[in-house]
Parts: C-alpha cells; sequence; structure tokens
C-alpha cells in the first residue's frame, strides 16, 4: 500500500499564534516539534494498516518544516515548492492507495480557529460554487483528480465538522477548538489515541 500525506501546520494541537507558525520566530519550535510528532504518529499508523511506501508533503509556509530523523524509512518528503500546480499535493498521482492530511485548519475567515486561512493571508477566504473553500477543500479535489480518497484528517474542530457534513466516511480527529483568538486543544499524548 501506497500513502501520500500533506502536512501543514496551523491545526496541530495548542497552536494559537502566527508567531507559533513562522520557523524565524522565537515560539516555532515547539509547535514544530508538535507537526513533527503528529507527521510522525499518521506514518506509524499507515505503516501498522500495511503502507509499504510513504510520500510527505510539506505543505506549511516555505515548505521547509519536516525532517527525516524520526520518520519511519519507508517515508519520503517533498520539500519547498516548484510552483507545481497540485501545491500542498505536489506529486500525488493514481499510484497512492491513500491521502492524509495532518495539522489542518479551518477556511479563511472562518472563527474556528485564529489561524484561519486558504492558501495565503492576503486572501480574506476563497469560494468554489458560492461555499468557503478550505485547504482541505481544494487539496480533497485535487487528490480526486487521480482517483485517491482522502481517508483521514486531524487539525481544528472547525475543519473536521465541515469534513464530516462533506464526507462522514472521513476520519478526522479535532485536536483544537476555536474561540476567538483562543483555542481549548487536547493533550499531545491524546492527538492520535483518539
Amino acid at each position: 500500500m501506497k500513502i501520500f500525506v500533506s502536512a501543514d501546520i496551523e491545526g496541530v494541537t495548542g497552536i494559537v499564534h502566527w508567531d507559533e507558525a513562522t520557523r524565524w520566530k522565537p515560539d516555532y519550535q515547539p509547535f514544530n516539534d508538535e507537526l513533527m510528532n503528529e507527521v510522525k504518529a499518521a506514518c506509524e499508523g499507515a505503516n501498522v494498516a500495511g503502507a509499504k511506501e510513504i510520500l510527505i508533503t510539506d505543505g506549511h509556509g516555505t515548505g521547509r518544516n519536516l525532517n527525516f530523523s524520526s520518520l519511519p524509512t519507508n517515508v519520503k518528503i517533498v520539500r519547498s515548492w516548484n510552483g507545481h500546480p497540485y501545491g500542498m499535493m505536489q506529486e500525488i498521482d493514481n499510484s497512492f492507495d491513500a491521502a492524509l492530511m495532518i495539522g489542518y485548519h479551518s477556511y479563511g475567515s472562518s472563527d474556528q480557529n485564529p489561524l484561519s486561512h486558504t492558501l495565503c493571508d492576503d486572501l480574506s477566504f476563497i469560494k468554489i460554487n458560492g461555499e468557503y473553500a478550505s485547504e482541505f477543500l481544494i487539496n480533497a479535489y485535487t487528490a480526486s483528480l487521480v482517483s485517491v480518497p482522502v481517508v483521514f484528517v486531524s487539525g481544528d474542530m472547525g475543519i473536521c465538522e465541515s469534513i464530516n457534513k462533506i464526507n462522514p466516511n472521513i476520519k478526522t480527529v479535532g485536536i483544537n477548538k476555536g474561540i476567538g483568538d483562543s483555542v481549548v486543544s487536547i493533550h499531545p499524548n491524546l492527538v492520535f489515541s483518539t
């Protein structure tokens, strides 16, 4: 089995401020560590389910957040950006059996996450067919272009609720509940035990 993983940071447990999502800010490292832990747990779960090969796209910011040091040896990583039209789903094709999305967040202008945005923070929001579009929705459409089902998403409660309305067959784990500029988060040790 071959698994595709798209990783972002604004939906990992505890994150609440842009400084925690910005590489050159002092508050970044603990949340990058949490992103690594959540991606590692997803890879380990995929391997238990029978994955032989895993490709991860580092989809946050500069695309230079992930490293191999704690990941299983059957993992490959796409780092940085090359202008590929699939963006956070670069290199997905019909050879993959399933896609997982880690650290995902609510659509731009949502009140479900203080860090909500869609693709970039220069845009207030993006709509597709009159509906607010999240990065999940755009990336799920991209996966469907090559017939790869999205089977798992972790992130804020808002993105999980919207996914469950679209497709209740996708397993979601809501990690943060946004309340204005704050979040209520589950403990990091519980992220993949729920």
